[in-house]
């Protein structure tokens, strides 16, 4: 099956938005622990009504879960008086206003506690010496979404890097300085190379994550998260530190599906992708479904055939529109692979109006008509994405432009930039190793020597 982490066009033409023209976003809150999902077997001895239960961690000092006299090894079993069920904590959290009472009901040494305290706002990046952050938003189709930008210090225009993140809903709102790269800061060191460096750098929250208004993400299309990063872009270009001849976009993952639309509206210096795709959806899909089941040892012939039935299901979902429980009635036979697929009609739990807008991209378009140069680099560990891929891209921008295309390879990194040497570790290691940084040094090397670039 497809990698979770993995991975049309309605115009807003509205005026850029600068800062300092923004109403105030609403700040949301933390709790400030890290939770484990309990196995059920062990949440049915309990003894309390619920789907779910969880086992703090790490608690943070001076936030929620601390104030509330939360442990590490506490269980939770409901939260403000309802019982946990999936994404409900997370729920929970957002419809709390600060200053609220936020309570967990607990069950520490066999005894069940109530433990509350006012939900304290989530801290903020406080930038260094070298940078600072500042914390605004734009607006996509009524929405507030978060965005936080680093600026150097020092005075003057600055070159920019807009990063567009992956597919998955996590927040980006975390101190780049203290970010490791596991995670739950995926790509923070990278970026905060940038803002050491006298970039000024941006990154968004996606809708109904963090403080950003908007979602929730499963049923969000992707004509609609696309109008986000179009919007982002044109607040970064206006920001007064921004050298508008140098703004770059770096896309990691479903990043780099974004990426070349909004370049294609909204002319850059240079593009940077990482472990994305770069040809049909369609393709995609089967060479992964091909490749990480033989990876994980599935027979040659067993893959064989669930690649010649999911083709015909991804062609009735993405081709004939039709839903997932529609193929069922009428192919009665995929029945079970389409649940498997499509579990309760999703797609990697989004719906499947993303994936078909997604699909009715032409890529190869866009990265020629954005007319700027491109890296397209993939991870020799990545076993969820291809070299073919990014060779496309390098070709597609070729085509235009001979020369404004690069192909490359990055040893010793997979998907999520860990340090693994080959995709079989990775994949047995998924999102557990530990960041490997020698991509934001190829980033600026070749980010130079494009800067230096007349064209």
């Amino acid at each position: 099956m497809i990698a979770a982490s993995a991975l049309l066009f309605t115009f807003n033409l509205a005026a850029p938005i600068t800062p300092t023209a923004l109403d105030e976003l609403p700040r949301r809150g933390a709790l400030g622990v890290g939770f484990a999902p309990l196995p059920p077997a062990e949440t049915a001895k309990l003894g309390v009504q619920t789907q779910l239960a969880i086992k703090a961690g790490k608690v943070e000092p001076g936030l929620t879960g601390a104030k509330a006299g939360i442990l590490t090894g506490d269980i939770i079993y409901a939260v403000n008086g309802k019982s946990l069920a999936p994404g409900a904590l997370g729920v929970a959290v957002r419809d709390t206003k600060l200053g609220q009472p936020f309570t967990f009901s607990a069950i520490r040494d066999g005894k069940k506690l109530e433990l509350s305290a006012p939900l304290s706002e989530k801290p903020r990046d406080p930038g260094t010496a070298k940078y600072e952050v500042i914390y605004t938003h734009i607006v996509s189709n009524g929405k507030k979404m978060r965005t936080i930008i680093t600026k150097p210090r020092k005075a003057g225009k600055h070159p920019a890097l807009f990063f567009i993140q992956g597919f998955s809903p996590i927040s980006y709102d975390y101190t780049l300085e203290t970010s490791t790269g596991d995670v739950s800061t995926i790509d923070g060191p990278i970026l905060r190379d940038f803002a050491r460096d006298g970039f000024v750098t941006m990154r968004v929250e996606k809708p109904g994550v963090g403080d950003s208004e908007g979602g929730p993400f499963a049923e969000m299309d992707f004509t609609t998260e696309l109008d986000i990063y179009r919007q982002a872009l044109k607040q970064l270009k206006a920001h007064e530190s921004v050298d508008t001849e140098n703004v770059f976009i770096f896309g990691h993952s479903m990043g780099g599906s974004f990426g070349p639309v909004v370049a294609a509206e909204n002319k850059v210096k240079g593009m940077i992708v990482y472990g994305t795709a770069g040809r049909t959806w369609h393709e995609y899909l089967l060479d992964t479904i091909r490749y990480q089941n033989l990876l994980a040892g599935s027979k040659p012939a067993d893959v064989d055939e669930e690649v010649r039935v999911t083709s015909r299901i991804l062609a009735l979902v993405f081709h004939e529109n039709m839903t997932a429980e529609q193929v069922k009635k009428a192919h009665p036979t995929l029945a079970p692979m389409v649940d498997a697929l499509f579990p309760g009609g999703y797609l990697n739990g989004k719906h499947l109006e993303f994936w078909r807008q997604l699909g009715q991209t032409n890529h190869a378009k866009y990265y020629a008509s954005a007319n700027t140069h491109v890296l397209a680099v993939r991870g020799v560990s990545d076993f969820v994405t291809y070299d073919a891929d990014h060779r496309a891209i390098a070709d597609a921008v070729n085509a235009t432009n001979p020369g404004w295309g690069k192909f490359a390879l990055l040893p010793d990194s997979d998907h999520l930039f860990h340090k693994f040497k080959t995709e079989k570790e990775s994949q047995l290691n998924f999102q557990r190793g530990t960041f490997n940084n020698a991509f934001a040094k190829v980033m600026r090397d070749w980010i130079r020597s494009v800067m230096k670039s007349p064209k």
